[in-house]
């Protein structure tokens, strides 16, 4: 969901300093530059993980099931082919704000990291995590239910019991959700333990 991927990528930036502080503050100490190797080194696995990860999860589930992905928040997603330039915009925004998140995420955390605040970082990526969770179960039954915009909100003469629950497989939306869900944890537990098994050497 648009509400959880760009939060995500933040939070993977936060996480993989956090497993790999170590490296972090190794290879920090033993160069006097604002901005060593290990700082590129880890923004370039958070900005790769958002960009060749999360990003395409999250825009593939957005092209083909527009209301499930951003929870039924609005109906722009639903419109983006020959409805003008604004529109068409949407998708590469998110794009740009799961990027953005990473980015930001990574240079936060690396800060805090060397200039011996790691005490906030943690903290930070769970209560980012936590109201992330709050924000998907507010939204209740919207998660667990796929169909349009205006079926969920009964407009227009469409109502929101004619929605499909997730798991009955609506248009394939069960398969390509599995098989996002599986790309994505094979991914992050790759990254995860690399980080990880590095740190393990200090």
């Amino acid at each position: 969901m648009v509400q959880i991927d760009i939060p995500a990528a933040f939070i993977a930036s936060m996480l993989f300093l956090d497993v790999g502080r170590k490296v972090v503050l190794k290879e920090a100490k033993e160069t006097n530059e604002a901005k060593p190797a290990v700082y590129y080194k880890f923004l370039f696995r958070s900005v790769f993980f958002a960009g060749f990860v999360i990003a395409p999860a999250g825009i593939y589930l957005l092209a083909g099931w527009p209301g499930w992905e951003q929870i039924y928040w609005s109906k722009s997603f639903e419109l983006v082919m020959h409805t003008g330039w604004v529109n068409a915009l949407l998708p590469a925004f998110f794009i740009i704000a799961i990027v953005l998140g990473a980015y930001w995420g990574h240079v936060l955390g690396y800060r805090w990291l060397i200039t011996g605040k790691v005490k906030y970082l943690r903290p930070t990526y769970i209560a980012v995590l936590i109201v992330v969770g709050i924000v998907v179960l507010v939204n209740y039954p919207s998660f667990l239910l796929v169909g349009t915009y205006d079926q969920y909100n009964n407009l227009n003469g469409q109502v929101r019991g004619d929605m499909a629950n997730v798991w009955s497989n609506p248009y394939g939306f069960s398969v390509a959700w599995i098989m996002v869900m599986l790309y994505f944890i094979i991914c992050f537990f790759y990254l995860f333990f690399k980080i990880r098994n590095e740190s393990t050497k200090y």
